[in-house]
C-alpha cells in the first residue's frame, strides 16, 4: 500500500482546515497509509475532529508560539519599544521550523505529500527533495491582494497540482500558473438522512467569532429584524477572539433574548441545531468555500449569504438560497423578514440544496476526485 503524508499546522483548534485534513485522511484510509505531519502539539493533546484510528499522526514541535500582532503594536506609541524583541522572537520562531522540517523531511519516504497552507508549500520545497507527487491546497480566497497571490503561485513552482474548492479559484490561479490547477470542495463528513423540516423561528449561524466573519454585521441585522417580528431567534455556534466584542454588542442593542452566543459545540450538537432551524444565514467578508454553507443545505436549511464571499457564490443560487449583493444590515434584515413571511418560498428552497449536496459535497464524491489524481 502506498504512503501519503498530510502536512497542516495542528489538529487541536476545531477549524475549517483542521476538519479538512481529518475528514481528507478518514476518507483515504482505505487506500493509503496515512501519517499526518502536524508542526505544532502533542500526541496527547484532544483533536479536534474523529479520525480514523489507522492514520499516524507525526507532531514536530510541542507548543504553539503565540500570535501577536505587528499592526497592533504600530498603532500604540508605548508599544514601539518591543518591536525589535518582536521581530527577533519571529525570525528564531522561523529558523526553527526550517530546522525541525528539514530534520524530518530530509530523509523520509513517501509517495505523495499534500499541504494545506503557503508555509508548507515553502517548507517542503526547502526540505523535502525525494520523489513523492507534491500537491498544494488553498484554503483563502485571495481578496485581489498581490502578495498574497504572489507568495502562494512562487511556493507551488516544485508541486504537480493546486487544488481549489471554487472553479473560480481554479480559473484565475490556473491563467497564472503551469501548476495543474484542480477544483476539489472540502468535504462533507457524512450525508444526513434528515432534513429540517423548517418550522422554527430559528435563523442560525455557525463559524469562528473572528473580523473576516462579520459577525456583528448580521447582529446589527438581527436589531432591525426583531424591531419587526421579535418572535424571531438568532443562534450563533462558534468561539473565537471576537467573542466579548460580540457579547457586548448584543447587550447595548438590547437583544440578550433574541441572540444566543452558544461557544463551540460538538458536531453532533451543531446537527441538531442544523434540524430545528428554518434559516442557514452567512455574512462573510470573504470565503474561500464556506463549508457550513454546504453542511446546512446537506439538511435541507436554506440559506442566505452576501456575494462578497466566493464561497458563497460557488454554491448558492437563486434556485437554492438567497444571495445578496448588498452587504448591510437593512438589507439582510428586509431579506430574512420577507423569507419568513413567504412559507411557501421557505419550501421551495429545500429541495434543490439537498440533491446538490449529495452530488457535489458527498464523501464519496469529493473521494473519487482525490482517487483520481492519486491513483
Amino acid at each position: 500500500m502506498k504512503h501519503l503524508a498530510i502536512v497542516t499546522m495542528q489538529l487541536k483548534t476545531p477549524g475549517g482546515i483542521e476538519r479538512f485534513v481529518t475528514t481528507l485522511a478518514n476518507l483515504l484510509a482505505d487506500h493509503f497509509e496515512i501519517t499526518i505531519v502536524a508542526n505544532y502539539g502533542r500526541p496527547s493533546d484532544p483533536i479536534a475532529f474523529p479520525l480514523d484510528p489507522r492514520v499516524k499522526l507525526h507532531f514536530l514541535t510541542p507548543n504553539q508560539p503565540a500570535e501577536v500582532s505587528m499592526k497592533s503594536l504600530l498603532a500604540h506609541p508605548a508599544k514601539w519599544l518591543t518591536i525589535p524583541a518582536e521581530l527577533r522572537r519571529r525570525h528564531q520562531i522561523a529558523a526553527t521550523q526550517h530546522q525541525v522540517f528539514h530534520n524530518f523531511f530530509h530523509n523520509f519516504s513517501t509517495d505523495f505529500i499534500i499541504t494545506d497552507r503557503t508555509l508548507y508549500n515553502i517548507l517542503i520545497t526547502q526540505h523535502y527533495s525525494g520523489p513523492a507527487l507534491k500537491i498544494a491546497t488553498d484554503h483563502n480566497f485571495h481578496q485581489n491582494s498581490q502578495k498574497y497571490i504572489t507568495k502562494l503561485l512562487d511556493s507551488i513552482k516544485t508541486f504537480e497540482y493546486l487544488i481549489v474548492a471554487t472553479d473560480e479559484l481554479r480559473d484565475f490561479y490556473a491563467s497564472r500558473t503551469t501548476v495543474k490547477c484542480l477544483t476539489i470542495a472540502n468535504p462533507l463528513s457524512s450525508i444526513p438522512t434528515q432534513k429540517s423540516p423548517l418550522a422554527t423561528n430559528n435563523l442560525l449561524s455557525v463559524g469562528r467569532l473572528v473580523p473576516e466573519k462579520d459577525f456583528s454585521l448580521l447582529i446589527s441585522a438581527m436589531s432591525l429584524v426583531h424591531e419587526k417580528n421579535p418572535s424571531l431567534h438568532l443562534i450563533i455556534i462558534g468561539d473565537g477572539s471576537e467573542r466579548t466584542n460580540l457579547k457586548t454588542q448584543i447587550h447595548s442593542l438590547g437583544l440578550d433574548k433574541a441572540i444566543t452566543l452558544t461557544g463551540w459545540l460538538p458536531q453532533s450538537t451543531i446537527n441538531n441545531y442544523y434540524l430545528d432551524s428554518s434559516l442557514y444565514v452567512s455574512t462573510s467578508r470573504t470565503e474561500a468555500f464556506g463549508l457550513t454553507i454546504a453542511e446546512a443545505m446537506s439538511y435541507g436549511l436554506p440559506c442566505l449569504a452576501l456575494s462578497r464571499a466566493s464561497g458563497a457564490r460557488a454554491q448558492i443560487t437563486k434556485d437554492t438560497g438567497i444571495l445578496l449583493d448588498t452587504p448591510t444590515p437593512d438589507a439582510i434584515a428586509a431579506a430574512i423578514l420577507d423569507y419568513f413571511d413567504h412559507p411557501d418560498f421557505r419550501k421551495s428552497l429545500q429541495q434543490n440544496p439537498t440533491k446538490l449536496t449529495k452530488s457535489k459535497y458527498s464523501p464519496s464524491a469529493i473521494k473519487e476526485k482525490w482517487l483520481k489524481i492519486l491513483r
